[in-house]
């Protein structure tokens, strides 16, 4: 089976969610394309994540972010001495799949390109870009989004922020087919995970990760296997959420809660 995998360029979470996915299926995944959020430069994204965290979170954000960025400069076989990938690119690297950065993933270009590969599946994990129904239509399996919440609840961006903001017990990974909108279509895989009072948005997103990676893969295998079940993924039962504000974030600290 070929997957392209469509995905963003992050150090500290990214590597480590598709290492396991990348490395079992290695044969199967024809590509990989950074599919980046569109309009969202480094001033945009600076300005964004400052008023998601504040001063004192932003900055220790910061310095581990950029020093997963120069970590993820390094030959492949240096970073993993520090235990794990620190790049997408080097994990890629590693296993011989190719890596394409895609501003907008509904060119006519890059759709000509797909449709070039015979492509099976479109596997979707943290995608910045909606698809066309151009795109959606290419692969002959469809095109299959992993969303880091039980959907239809929190739809949208920041999920681990937003099921602590809301005392959730519960949250989870989704895989649905994918539609024009953001995280609609019918839901093929849901799998759980508790919430504990202690838990910080870091712990959650590990959480996420980790059990992203094996929704990833057992979708994988159900798409091969030809043993894919749906159930609804109704629109008006979930809200999109968008990435915190200051506001958010002072009512996310008086609730008690903690980015790390």
């Amino acid at each position: 089976m070929n997957v392209l995998l469509l995905t963003m360029d992050e150090p500290m979470y990214m590597p480590r969610y598709l290492r396991p996915v990348i490395e079992n299926y290695t044969e199967d995944i024809e590509r990989l394309v950074i599919a980046p959020h569109p309009g969202e430069d480094l001033a945009t994204t600076i300005q964004q994540r400052y008023e998601m965290f504040g001063l004192e979170t932003f900055v220790r954000y910061g310095i581990h972010f950029g020093v997963g960025k120069i970590l993820g400069t390094l030959p492949p076989a240096v970073q993993t001495l520090t235990g794990r990938y620190h790049s997408i690119r080097a994990l890629c690297a590693d296993h011989g799949i190719p890596v394409r950065v895609e501003e907008d993933v509904n060119s006519n270009e890059f759709v000509r390109r797909v449709r070039a590969l015979d492509i099976d599946l479109i596997l979707s994990i943290s995608c910045g870009q909606r698809l066309s129904p151009r795109l959606l239509a290419v692969p002959s399996e469809g095109a299959i989004n992993v969303h880091g919440s039980l959907l239809p609840k929190y739809r949208g961006r920041a999920t681990a922020f937003w099921v602590l903001y809301h005392d959730e017990e519960y949250s989870g990974v989704s895989a649905h087919y994918m539609s024009e909108d953001f995280d609609d279509g019918d839901i093929v895989l849901q799998r759980e995970f508790p919430i504990e009072e202690t838990d910080t948005m870091n712990d959650v997103y590990t959480k996420i990760v980790e059990t992203g990676a094996e929704v990833a893969q057992a979708v994988i295998e159900q798409v091969k296997a030809g043993d894919v079940t749906t159930k609804p993924n109704p629109s008006e039962a979930g809200e999109y959420r968008s990435l915190p504000d200051a506001e958010d974030r002072a009512e996310f600290h008086r609730r008690g809660k903690a980015f790390r």
